[in-house]
């Protein structure tokens, strides 16, 4: 009989505290997910699929009423230790957007990666690398294994390692400065999957740069065994966080995790926010502020708008919460671009909360506690804690802001045309994060930049993507006749 071998009884009620907190997650999740309307929505099907199936393969195995020893025997094939293990990372981790996800590095079956040949080491018939947690809104990886030390041991000796000391002068020769000059199958499974992680990060960056890759070993510990550090090291070269048994911080309570687990764009924030035309407008829009009569002779668009708004104001649900007490500035560029719309759409409330927005015109001198009161009058809507009134108008400078950015920034500067250019690259090169719900330009900048990269300590712009737009009501100027 396998003294060491779980108890399956022991096993469910693990399992189930394990389900409980990932459904209490999933229903947070969804919650969320449609408050904020976040353009990527959280995969965790994978986990929970995974989760209730573990729970079902445990009350199969007590339902059969196998001898004990029997039970014991197939409890020790279950992979709840490995999924105790993920979920206790996933707590320690926030911005969670997917579980157990492949990433590829040669979707073509080509040799290149992303213009790069693939070296030695990286076989033709694996082009994928299993993610086990997607954190930090994308910008982490984390992998993890519940590999014990003696079955390390155990692969190692089967790769013709040997632990005695003959071998210690060997063991000591300082590993090949290049990873990808050795060949993957001369290593240990755990070697394998960092250097897939690697391969796949570098072939699928985020915001120019390739996602942090973290690799969990819960039951190896570190300084204790050289056969071990030197796989460990292994892990190190490709650019891995190895977080072994010894290193790894208290897992917090399901509640205490909760609120970062979720993703909340709104962390990530500037302190003050460059506001776009496209916002601008949302801003002032008679759609956003109340009730709209749909008119015969609406566009399509504005009627579609009337009809989202009725079933979700975005104000309150998504541009409010994210603006806060956030002061607030726009370029040149963009006002210009806001008024010359007001000037030709708007009906009068609307240039009213233009004049509002920006302090201008014949609110020009008006005090921000005075603007305030008459923005609240022309609304349906509370403003939030704090909102503040005017939206600073400044300068672009874009020639010259432009020198002091990224290269692949002449590049865009190219394809997004002069007002794109001065709203985005003002946000860029001051270092604010940009409203803006013009999603084709948010991807365009993804794209060129995902494409181009970026140097260690760039950064690409940041941009807040709202997943809603709004146009001016219209005066009897868009009627067709």
């Amino acid at each position: 009989m396998d003294l060491d071998a779980p108890d399956v009884d022991a096993l469910i009620e693990r399992c189930n505290t394990l389900h409980e907190e990932v459904e209490h997650y999933v229903t947070a999740v969804d919650a969320s997910q449609k408050q904020a309307k976040i353009p990527c929505p959280v995969e965790y099907r994978t986990l929970r699929s995974d989760f209730k199936n573990e729970l079902a393969f445990l009350n199969k195995l007590k339902s059969a009423n196998h001898p004990p020893e029997k039970a014991r025997h197939y409890a020790v094939s279950s992979n709840l230790l490995y999924y105790e293990a993920l979920w206790a990372a996933a707590k320690r981790s926030s911005g969670l957007l997917a579980f157990r996800k492949y990433f590829y590095w040669n979707r073509q079956k080509g040799s290149r990666v992303n213009g790069v040949g693939l070296r030695k080491g990286a076989k033709q018939g694996k082009t994928s690398a299993l993610v086990d947690i997607v954190a930090a809104d994308g910008m982490e990886w984390i992998r993890v294994s519940t590999i014990s030390e003696k079955r390390l041991l155990f692969d190692l000796a089967k790769l013709g390692w040997q632990n005695d000391s003959d071998s210690d002068e060997e063991m000591d020769v300082a590993p090949s400065t290049n990873w990808e000059d050795e060949d993957d199958d001369d290593q240990v499974e755990i070697v394998k999957n960092a250097r897939e992680l690697a391969r796949a990060a570098r072939a699928n960056p985020m915001r120019g740069h390739a996602p942090r890759l973290r690799y969990v070993l819960t039951r190896i510990t570190t300084g204790k065994l050289k056969e071990v550090d030197m796989v460990l090291d292994k892990m190190r070269a490709v650019g891995v966080d190895v977080q072994c048994a010894n290193e790894i911080p208290d897992t917090p309570s399901l509640e205490e995790a909760l609120p970062n687990l979720l993703v909340d764009r709104s962390r990530t924030l500037s302190e003050t926010l460059n506001i776009d035309c496209t916002i601008l407008l949302a801003l002032i829009s008679d759609i956003s502020h109340g009730e709209c009569e749909i008119l015969d002779w609406y566009p399509g668009e504005v009627r579609a708008q009337i009809l989202e708004e009725r079933k979700e104001k975005l104000l309150p649900t998504h541009l409010y919460p994210a603006i806060a007490s956030h002061p607030m500035v726009t370029t040149q560029e963009a006002a210009d671009q806001m008024n010359l719309i007001v000037d030709t759409l708007a009906t009068d409330k609307e240039k009213i909360r233009a004049n509002l927005l920006l302090a201008q015109r014949d609110r020009q001198n008006v005090s921000p506690d005075e603007l305030l009161k008459e923005w609240l009058a022309l609304s349906d809507h509370p403003a939030p804690k704090g909102f503040q009134l005017p939206i600073r108008v400044e300068p672009s400078n874009i020639d010259k802001r432009i020198g002091g950015l990224p290269a692949v920034a002449k590049k865009l500067e190219a394809e997004l045309g002069p007002l794109n250019t001065s709203i985005f690259f003002y946000g860029w090169s001051t270092g604010l994060t940009t409203l803006s719900s013009n999603r084709a330009r948010a991807k365009q900048i993804e794209r060129l930049i995902n494409e181009m990269g970026l140097k260690d300590g760039e950064a690409g712009p940041h941009i807040w993507l709202c997943g809603e737009s709004r146009s001016l009501i219209a005066k009897h100027g868009r009627r067709r006749f």
